[in-house]
C-alpha cells in the first residue's frame, strides 16, 4: 500500500509538471493582473486569492509550491506577498515567468496611485470614498479564513504533532504578532520538522516530481555570474544605504533608486513596520515629501489595492515626475523579489533530502497559523456591525463552500459600500 501510495504522489508530480509547462506567459500576466485589482490590503490578503485562483480554480501551481514560498519570503526583506509571486513565476516559468507575474501584480495598484497622485497634485477633488471600502475588510478577512481554513484540513489535519506545533503558533503569534516571533516560530517549526520527522506521509518523490520547471524557458537569475554580479551592487547599495551615503549625493534619478532599493532589503516584517523609519527619511531627512504629503501617501496606499509599498510610487513622482514614480516603484520592489528567488532556487536543490522536506514541512504549519492570524487582525480592524456581519458570512460561504473567485466577492463588497454610500 506505502509503495502504491508514493507511485501515486509521483504521478501527481508529474501532473503539477504538465501543468507547470503548459503555462503561458499570457496566463501569468491576466491572472496575476486580475488578482492585482482585487488585492485590497496586500500581504495575505493577496496570497490567498493566489490560492484560490491558481491552486483551487485553474491548478496550475501545488499548494505545497504556495506555502514554501511563503515560508521563504517570511523570513527575507521585502514584500512578503510581492515576493511570493516573484517566487511562484518563477517556479511555473523561470526568469520571465518571474518578471511578467511581479510586473503584473504590482501594475493595477501604480495606475491607481499614478492617478490619484496626479489629481492630488494638480489641485483635483478627492476621488477616494472611504464608504465605499468600508466592507471590503469583511471580504477579505473571509477570504483568507476560508484558505487558511483549507491549508490547515490540508496541511495538517489529524496529525497530533503538528496540531501542536500550530496551536503554539497560534497563540504566540496573537498575543506578540511582532517580526521577531514570526521569524523565530518559522525557524522553530522548521527545527520540530526536522527532528521529530513530521512529514508522515512519505511524499518525498512527489514533492521532488513537483518542483520541476519548464525547461524551454531562458533561466537567467540561473548564471552565477549575473547572481553574482547583482548581489554584490546590492551589497555596495545598502552599505551606502546603511551609511547614509547618499544623503550627501544630488537629488537624482540615481539617488532615488539607491534609497528605494536600499529600503527594499531593509524591509522584514512588512510594510507597516517601515512606516516611521520611511517618514523620517523622507521627511525629515531628505525633504522630498512634507508630514502631510507623507501621511496623504500611506493613505493612498491603503485606498488602492496591493502593497503598502506602493507609496513609493507617490514620493518618486513628487521628486522627478513619472519617471521618478517608475523608478521609485521598480527599486523598492525588484531587489527582494531578485533575493529571495535566489534563496528559493539553492533551496530547491535540496528538495530531495528527507531531512528538508520535514524541515519545510514544521515551516508550512506555522505558515496555516501566520495565514489565519492575519485574518483576525484584518477583521478587528474593520467595520464591526450586522452589515459587516452579514458580508462576512456570505463572503466565508461563497469562498469555503462554493469556490467563488475572489475577485468576485470582493468587488461585491465594494459595489455595497458604494450603494451605502449614496444613503
Amino acid at each position: 500500500m506505502e509503495a502504491i501510495g508514493v507511485n501515486m504522489l509521483e504521478k501527481q508530480g508529474e501532473m503539477a509538471i504538465k501543468h507547470n509547462k503548459d503555462v503561458s506567459l499570457s496566463y501569468l500576466f491576466f491572472t496575476f493582473f486580475k488578482i492585482g485589482l482585487v488585492s485590497f490590503g496586500g500581504h495575505m490578503a493577496l496570497i490567498s486569492v493566489i490560492q484560490r485562483v491558481m491552486v483551487d480554480r485553474d491548478r496550475t501551481i501545488e499548494n505545497d509550491k504556495i506555502m514554501e514560498c511563503i515560508g521563504v519570503a517570511s523570513i527575507m526583506p521585502g514584500p512578503l506577498a510581492v515576493n511570493v509571486v516573484g517566487q511562484a513565476g518563477y517556479h511555473l516559468r523561470k526568469t520571465s515567468g518571474a518578471l511578467i507575474s511581479t510586473f503584473a501584480i504590482i501594475l493595477p495598484a501604480f495606475l491607481f496611485m499614478i492617478g490619484l497622485t496626479w489629481m492630488y497634485f494638480n489641485n483635483s477633488q478627492s476621488v477616494i470614498s472611504g464608504n465605499a471600502m468600508t466592507y471590503v475588510g469583511c471580504s477579505v478577512g473571509a477570504i483568507i479564513l476560508a484558505a487558511g481554513w483549507q491549508m490547515f484540513n490540508k496541511e495538517i489535519g489529524g496529525n497530533f504533532t503538528k496540531r501542536i506545533v500550530f496551536a503554539v503558533s497560534l497563540v504566540i503569534m496573537l498575543f506578540t504578532g511582532n517580526y521577531i516571533a514570526t521569524v523565530l516560530l518559522l525557524i522553530g517549526g522548521a527545527l520540530v520538522g526536522a527532528l521529530l520527522d513530521i512529514q508522515t506521509n512519505n511524499n518525498t518523490a512527489g514533492m521532488a516530481a513537483a518542483s520541476g520547471y519548464g525547461p524551454a524557458d531562458k533561466d537567467l537569475f540561473g548564471n552565477q555570474i549575473f547572481n553574482k554580479f547583482i548581489l554584490v551592487l546590492l551589497f555596495l547599495n545598502q552599505m551606502l544605504f546603511f551609511g547614509n551615503a547618499t544623503k550627501a549625493m544630488d537629488t537624482g534619478l540615481l539617488k532615488l533608486m539607491m534609497v528605494f532599493a536600499g529600503i527594499s532589503l531593509s524591509l522584514f516584517g512588512g510594510g507597516y513596520v517601515m512606516i516611521p523609519i520611511m517618514e523620517s527619511l523622507f521627511v525629515n531627512e531628505l525633504h522630498w515629501v512634507n508630514n502631510k504629503e507623507f501621511v496623504d501617501a500611506i493613505a493612498f496606499s491603503q485606498a488602492t489595492p496591493g502593497p503598502i509599498l506602493i507609496s513609493a510610487s507617490f514620493i518618486g513622482y513628487k521628486v522627478a515626475g513619472i519617471v521618478g514614480a517608475i523608478l521609485a516603484t521598480i527599486s523598492i520592489f525588484a531587489p527582494s523579489v531578485f533575493l529571495v528567488i535566489v534563496v528559493s532556487k539553492y533551496l530547491n536543490r535540496f528538495r530531495e533530502n528527507r531531512l528538508m522536506v520535514n524541515s519545510l514541512t514544521g515551516v508550512k504549519v506555522v505558515v496555516v497559523a501566520l495565514i489565519l492570524v492575519s485574518a483576525q487582525k484584518i477583521l478587528i480592524t474593520g467595520a464591526l456591525n450586522w452589515i459587516a456581519a452579514f458580508i462576512f458570512g456570505v463572503s466565508f460561504l461563497l469562498s469555503f463552500r462554493y469556490k467563488i473567485s475572489p475577485v468576485y466577492i470582493i468587488l461585491g463588497s465594494v459595489s455595497i459600500g458604494l450603494v451605502l454610500n449614496q444613503f
